[in-house]
């Protein structure tokens, strides 16, 4: 059985474009760990359930929906 396979150059792979490939693999990787402990599940919950109110300073207040 043959293997059926491309050459990089052949999927329009060049130098630079790996590099840049690369580059940006490797900000998304650090930038998902420098993100990361902030998205714990009390915090993404808080936002999905409470309407948000936004004050004239322009801040929002995310309050807690349980209180009567």
């Amino acid at each position: 059985m043959y293997l059926f396979l491309f050459s990089l150059s052949e999927m329009g792979l060049t130098t630079p474009l790996i590099i840049l490939m690369i580059l940006f693999g490797g900000f998304f990787i650090v930038s998902f760990f420098i993100t990361s402990p902030n998205m714990d599940t009390k915090g993404l919950l808080r936002v999905l359930y409470s309407k948000p109110v936004r004050k004239d300073d322009g801040s929002v207040e995310y309050p807690d929906s349980r209180k009567p």
